[in-house]
């Protein structure tokens, strides 16, 4: 979960270069991105999770601050 969206006008290139260039896992590795108004979810390789979560803190996409969680089931 990505608590960033369409209202930013985020694409999912720019959620695949954060991710990358943050943690440095090769995007083509990340797998589907899911971006609606105000959020984002995409599928993280579980193997990597740890290392996005970590590496996206504090981190920012397109200028805003992001905030970079594990998705809580509904």
């Amino acid at each position: 979960f990505v608590n960033i969206g369409f209202d930013e006008k985020i694409s999912p290139a720019n959620i695949v270069g954060a991710f990358a260039g943050e943690s440095g896992i090769p995007g083509n590795t990340l797998g589907q991105i899911n971006i609606f108004d105000k959020y984002t979810f995409v599928d993280v390789p579980k193997e990597y999770a740890t290392t996005v979560l970590n590496s996206m803190d504090g981190a920012s996409i397109k200028g805003k601050k992001v905030n970079v969680e594990i998705a809580k089931p509904a």
